[in-house]
């Protein structure tokens, strides 16, 4: 790493983004340099701040007992009365239906109800997760796909897309033995406009993951493979940040493709190392 990759990663290392392999690197680099180490202590003394900043007692406020209870009786005051009524022996031409959260806003800013207008922040943030989980969180792809693109993003930031450099399937595929505790699968796609680059390990759902670094044209396509439970699936097109991912499972392993190209550069090279 040079100076410029460390101060491209010096955000994801205060986020906790960095992977294992780009942390040793940045660490090696800022023993050595006095200008970088300078850089990141400033950059870490602005993330602390901040971070206490977030953490001051002002910024708090005990949510009123029963508050949760309250909350819930109110989401499903407002689904039953949304709701058809069994009574109705006729039809009736349909009725707007009103949104839940409109209830559950007048509940919140009416003074005879106990909060009013001077809800504080404290009880905002557990109205907020108590919609959160209402609505639902992120499913388990979701969090994969935000890890894989923030892994590729950073290689590519980094200027280390490889870490081991050869077209050759037969020195890749031989270079994760003792890596990792699988065999990822390897394959060689020139002929179909993909030439193998390389590969690299990379950390996503905090377990280390093969990474094959493919090629179309200018454009890197990064492909992590890893055990995956479940039987076979087809190939689905995500978009993530701007990047597109192909996702399948096949055999028990796990593919996500990953470029900044367009989708239909990524739809060809699953079709391609899927044998089509």
């Amino acid at each position: 790493m040079n100076c410029d990759d460390i101060r491209a990663l010096l955000a994801a290392r205060a986020d906790g983004e960095l992977g294992a392999a780009d942390s040793l690197r940045m660490e090696a680099h800022l023993a050595t340099c006095a200008a970088c180490t300078d850089i990141a202590a400033r950059h870490d003394g602005v993330v602390r701040a901040l971070r206490q900043g977030l953490r001051a007692p002002a910024l708090y406020m005990k949510a009123p007992a029963g508050l949760s209870q309250r909350v819930l009786q109110a989401v499903q005051a407002a689904q039953a009365e949304a709701g058809v009524r069994p009574e109705s022996p006729s039809p009736r031409a349909p009725r707007r239906t009103e949104s839940p959260w409109r209830h559950l806003a007048n509940w919140l800013v009416t003074p005879s109800r106990g909060l009013g207008l001077g809800l504080g922040a404290g009880a905002l943030a557990a109205v907020a997760l108590g919609v959160g989980v209402l609505v639902g969180r992120p499913d388990a792809a979701a969090l994969t796909a935000h890890d894989i693109t923030a892994s590729h993003v950073r290689a590519l930031l980094g200027a280390r897309e490889t870490d081991v450099l050869s077209s050759d399937r037969h020195t890749v595929k031989p270079w994760f033995n003792g890596r990792i505790d699988y065999a990822p699968p390897v394959t060689d796609l020139a002929a179909r406009g993909f030439p193998l680059i390389g590969g690299r390990l990379d950390y996503i759902d905090g377990r280390p993951v093969a990474v094959l670094v493919y090629r179309s044209a200018k454009h890197p396509v990064d492909l992590y493979v890893r055990p995956e439970a479940g039987g076979d699936t087809e190939p689905t097109l995500r978009t993530e940040r701007g990047y597109q991912l192909m996702v399948w499972r096949t055999a028990g392993m796990g593919y996500w493709a990953i470029t900044d190209a367009s989708a239909d550069v990524v739809q060809a090279f699953a079709h391609a190392l899927r044998g089509g």
